[in-house]
């Protein structure tokens, strides 16, 4: 055999060889390099998300700070519940009172998107509310309110800003946040509280921007009692308060523990799911997850794989088809070379 025909013959045998033990090799390593890239991309997503939505909390507790100590507030609230004890909503006093500061308030709930402002007395008299809804002119303390979210909140803020979970309001149709803060006169008396509704959209807008997140990924909020807080696009009815999500992902969060993992999601379908609890909120305590289906997640992998085998085969072909040939052909002059020297005999 020439030398160039046995070079030829050891390189396409180190060149199976190599592509025998490189291309799973190399599948590994690349596998590895892009479910690590999904991972860290999920990752990202949430932490922006959830520092976004925490921000949006942080505003709106000084959003209702700043108001308590606004000068209107402080000095409408006290007129407002002298005219209502003296006369009522539709006494000539406190219709005179409204006419001067009811639009002025009507500027700060436009300003800060609120649904609905209420002034509330150191009694629980509902003295005030930018719209007239079934709170303004009832008792929240003592009345058939005060066991409800409105009550609770108007409890605490007695003392503190205080801020209630999401809650359904027949007046808005929709659901809202309640935001509420003590309000005292230049000599630090408490002379009532002022109470906020905030609509969900403000939370809505954040969570369903999903882009990067393909086809099948989601961001979604749970809350402690484990029904979700957000609205999800996989159904077409309203899952705020109504979807109750106990997959692993959801409790693990819930606990205070943040995670990237692959587990069932609340439609029992396989994902990666990175998920963290909202750190730092006082009133708030929800957990954020932002998934996508595994079988999208992981369909770059599987067509890198079928890619690389596709590769690998035909280049396994026409090595083999190479040596092959050349084998055929070695052999063939071999028997004429025997073929010659038998005829010289």
């Amino acid at each position: 055999m020439k030398p160039v025909r046995r070079i030829f013959i050891a390189f396409g045998i180190a060149f199976l060889i190599f592509l025998v033990i490189l291309g799973p090799l190399a599948f590994k390593i690349l596998t590895a390099a892009l479910s690590e890239e999904i991972k860290n991309h999920l990752i990202s997503v949430r932490e922006i998300k959830k520092l976004q939505i925490q921000n949006f909390f942080y505003a709106r507790y000084g959003d209702i700070n700043v108001l308590a100590r606004n000068p209107i507030v402080v000095q409408s609230l006290p007129r407002y519940a002298l005219a209502f004890k003296n006369g009522g909503l539709q006494s000539p006093a406190y219709r005179q009172i409204d006419s001067y500061f009811g639009q002025l308030i009507e500027h700060f709930e436009r300003q800060y998107g609120y649904y609905n402002i209420l002034l509330v007395d150191t009694d629980g008299n509902v003295v005030f509310g930018v719209k007239e809804d079934k709170y303004v002119g009832t008792n929240i303390k003592t009345g058939e309110y005060s066991s409800f979210t409105i009550g609770e909140v108007f409890q605490e803020a007695v003392d503190h800003v205080k801020m209630s979970d999401l809650l359904w309001s027949e007046d808005a149709k929709d659901f809202i946040f309640l935001v509420a803060s003590p309000v005292h006169d230049q000599a630090r008396k408490l002379i009532g509280v002022v109470i906020a509704e905030m609509p969900y959209s403000k939370i809505d807008i954040i969570i369903s921007q999903r882009d990067g997140l393909g086809n099948t990924g989601k961001m979604y909020l749970v809350g402690e009692d484990r029904f979700m807080r957000s609205k999800s696009r996989f159904y077409t009815e309203n899952t705020v308060l109504k979807l109750e999500v106990r997959t692993k992902a959801a409790l693990d969060a819930l606990r205070g523990n943040s995670d990237i993992k692959i587990a069932n999601d609340f439609r029992n379908v396989p994902v990666i799911s990175a998920y963290t609890p909202l750190d730092n909120l006082r009133d708030i305590n929800w957990a954020l997850l932002v998934e996508i289906d595994v079988d999208e997640a992981f369909n770059s992998i599987r067509t890198f794989k079928v890619d690389l085998v596709i590769i690998a085969g035909i280049l396994s072909i026409i090595t083999g088809a190479y040596l092959y040939l050349t084998l055929k052909k070695k052999h063939a002059e071999s028997t004429s070379a025997t073929l010659a020297l038998d005829r010289g005999k």
